[in-house]
């Protein structure tokens, strides 16, 4: 089971950037690959509007980290993304990380019935989610699907005029 999205890709990419993710697809093969299809489309809609350059902090900073951590594969490719000069192939390896863990995150919620529809697969998340989880999790797909509305209002405020700076007006006699 590849994680990515076979539409968006010509067949001379395909064994490259298979190659380049360097993921085993051993630890993962539970993931339903139309979840996978769909999570993709999601992560990918969100960072066309927003940029990728955001993802691998996403990722870092969010509790995806304890599982890209204790997976040797995950850590790999981030590690290789990190270090990449091509955003192209950075961004891909980071897509395919983002994916798995939006998937496994869905599959242990069973957001939208996911659970419900493989239950074998679900405890497989639950348990690879619940190693990572000794305190109250903050989940990976939670950033795409609700988005913080002020997340950048303390910016704005920087160039929201000051009090002192209103223009003055005089009168000229």
């Amino acid at each position: 089971m590849s994680l990515t999205n076979d539409a968006t890709r010509n067949a001379g990419d395909t064994g490259r950037r298979q190659a380049d993710n360097g993921l085993t697809n051993s630890h993962f093969r539970f993931v339903p690959r139309e979840l996978a299809l769909k999570c993709r489309t999601l992560i990918e809609s969100y960072h066309a509007m927003h940029g990728y350059g955001c993802l691998p902090d996403m990722l870092w900073h969010s509790d995806a980290r304890d599982m890209i951590e204790c997976h040797r594969d995950l850590t790999k490719i981030f590690k290789n993304a990190a270090k990449s000069r091509c955003a192209k192939r950075a961004n891909e390896s980071f897509l395919t990380i983002a994916t798995i863990v939006v998937s496994l995150e869905a599959l242990a919620r069973d957001f939208a019935g996911w659970g419900k529809r493989f239950p074998a697969a679900k405890r497989e998340a639950e348990e690879l989610l619940g190693d990572h989880a000794p305190r109250p999790r903050i989940w990976f797909m939670d950033m795409y699907l609700y988005p913080p509305l002020g997340i950048h209002r303390q910016f704005a405020s920087t160039l929201a005029p000051s009090a002192a700076a209103e223009p003055v007006t005089t009168r000229i006699e």
